[in-house]
């Protein structure tokens, strides 16, 4: 039997052509006839401009409507060039190998799941290439350089300088954000196990799992302003401004209850070290509701057959959950625990939104933004030491992905096994 290399190059060769020049050409043929959208949105944008009588000049009205219909048309048509890629693509491929095998169902079939994979595959790893791998090798690239462009360590030497500007604020941000990797990831995936098997054991645990799992569709900032309000300081007494007026003085519900009096008006968010923790919570807040679903599907999932068995052999209800549906939803835990993992070291709306940018409260993420602003080691080469910073925040995902790997080798030897 001749092979099917050929075959399945040429019909990759073809697919990669009409990508190429179809696609490309098709989105710019869109974009020139649906140009009329952006006059049209500028327009409404006039209009409501004259209605309500808005005190910005007509001209930013304008644009910045015109730029909402480009960004509309823009994702509708990003939206439907896909799906015509996955359409053609498949299509191609599939006619394609009934063309060149007529005879033979099985080389067709066997051609056709050669390059199906590719064609689902094939834009994610394009993707991955233009933005992740070449900007992760531009920015270590770039921190390795010194201002002049010559070759150096002096970017990381500085930073793990005890004598140096910044020593003090990487440390602390290098301990909160370890503080932050421990204590987040940990609190959400017990208060979710916590709160996925209990509130299955009552009837209104449906309706407390929906109030759980609001907050996840607020957004970092949103939430970090509910809680400012919570955690804003103040006293029960007002303030005496200037000019002889007394405002009411506010304060979070939380200090109030704590009975905080007018003198001690920080807010909690702000003590000194005790801040991250309730910079904390607030992701915790957030995130609880997500690892609650995830676990409570897992669990229904465990089988009846298991439980019973338990049941049968006196199991109480610690042994029913530590000793036999844990043991079976473990690896669902690993994968909430890798997911809050990398959100956590992503995090910069919440203190960046709460302006907690002492020193104390920073994170990897948020001292980047501190050293573009503030710090300079001779001539501009502030940019490669944020880079340093970057590809330091990079290094900390390195053991979760070792272990990961490592966890997903050894479930498929078991499954081969």
């Amino acid at each position: 039997m001749r092979s099917i290399k050929p075959v399945v190059a040429s019909n990759g060769f073809a697919i990669l052509l009409t990508v190429v020049f179809l696609l490309p050409t098709t989105a710019i043929f869109l974009y020139i006839f649906t140009s009329p959208i952006d006059t049209l949105a500028s327009n409404i944008g006039l209009w409501l401009h004259a209605v309500n009588e808005w005190p910005f000049p007509e001209f930013d009205t304008k644009e910045r409507f015109a730029k909402i219909g480009f960004a509309i048309r823009s994702v509708v048509i990003a939206v439907g060039i896909s799906f015509l890629y996955f359409w053609i693509s498949n299509w191609l491929n599939m006619s394609l190998a009934r063309y060149k095998e007529r005879d033979s169902i099985g080389r067709q079939s066997k051609i056709i799941e050669t390059i199906q994979p590719w064609i689902f595959v094939g834009p994610t790893l394009i993707l991955l290439l233009l933005f992740l791998l070449i900007p992760a090798l531009s920015t270590l690239n770039l921190s390795f350089q010194e201002s002049d462009g010559t070759i150096s360590s002096k970017n990381y030497a500085f930073l793990w300088d005890s004598s140096a500007l910044g020593y003090l604020q990487f440390r602390l941000a290098m301990r909160n954000s370890l503080m932050w990797l421990i204590l987040v990831p940990s609190v959400c995936i017990i208060l979710g196990l916590l709160i996925a098997v209990l509130a299955d054991s009552v009837r209104w645990g449906v309706i407390a799992k929906t109030f759980i799992f609001v907050p996840l569709a607020i957004s970092f900032v949103g939430a970090a302003v509910i809680w400012r309000n919570i955690f804003a300081g103040g006293g029960i007494e007002a303030l005496t401004t200037i000019n002889g007026q007394t405002p009411s003085y506010q304060i979070g519900l939380l200090k109030a209850l704590l009975g905080h009096t007018a003198e001690y008006n920080e807010p909690l968010y702000s003590l000194k070290f005790w801040g991250n923790f309730f910079l904390m919570w607030i992701l915790v807040w957030v995130q609880t509701g997500f690892a609650m679903v995830i676990f409570s599907a897992a669990l229904r999932g465990v089988p009846e057959d298991t439980i019973e068995a338990a049941t049968i052999d006196g199991a109480n209800p610690f042994q029913m959950f530590f000793r036999v549906k844990l043991p079976q939803i473990y690896s669902t835990v690993l994968v909430v625990w890798t997911t809050l993992v990398i959100l956590v070291l992503k995090v910069f709306d919440i203190p960046y939104a709460l302006s907690a940018n002492d020193d104390d409260k920073l994170l990897l993420a948020t001292m980047m933004e501190n050293a573009r602003n503030n710090w300079s080691i001779g001539g501009d080469n502030v940019d490669n030491l944020y880079a340093a910073i970057a590809v330091m925040l990079m290094l900390t995902v390195v053991p979760n992905m070792i272990f990961n790997g490592w966890r997903i080798r050894r479930e498929q030897k078991e499954l081969g096994n």
